[in-house]
């Protein structure tokens, strides 16, 4: 039942197999992610090149930035990748990528504020910016996957 290579889409039954449905969810979250990237990378940019704003933008925001896309990335396709193995462990997966997230965040967050002195309030506008905006696509994403996998398993016969 977990190799079932049907869809149904439309009323029709599609035969893919699963190496094609796989490509091409993969490639639509890289085409999501970069959406995401140019999107979310828009607002920093233009409050650092406001020089009124500026100062808003904590001590190396964008190394947190991109350690947040990198992480993105990484727990998604392997989320993915547990996905491919069995659609039952689906919500186990996302579960666990949600909690690898907070739990690297904390770790992240002692890391950066041990070591760089910032304000509290600006750092948790930045950091949440980050966290939440990423958690959100994350999870949007993973829910989409998920749906896809419930109506693939609903309709193989």
């Amino acid at each position: 039942m977990d190799n079932c290579t049907k869809l149904y889409h439309w009323g029709l039954f599609i035969n893919l197999s699963s190496n094609q449905t796989t490509k091409v969810s993969t490639t639509r979250f890289l085409i999501y992610f970069l959406l995401f990237f140019i999107i979310s990378t828009s607002i920093p940019y233009f409050i650092q090149r406001n020089n009124a704003l500026s100062s808003i933008l904590i001590p190396h925001f964008w190394l947190l930035y991109f350690i947040f896309n990198g992480l993105t990335c990484i727990t998604h396709l392997i989320v993915r990748w547990r996905m491919k193995i069995s659609y039952r462990a689906s919500g186990e997966a996302l579960l666990a990528s949600t909690v690898f997230r907070l739990i690297f965040s904390i770790i992240l967050i002692f890391v950066y504020l041990s070591e760089i002195e910032v304000k509290p309030g600006l750092f948790l506008i930045n950091f949440f910016y980050i966290y939440l905006s990423h958690t959100v696509f994350e999870i949007y994403c993973l829910l989409r996957n998920l749906r896809n996998q419930t109506l693939k398993s609903l309709s193989c016969k």
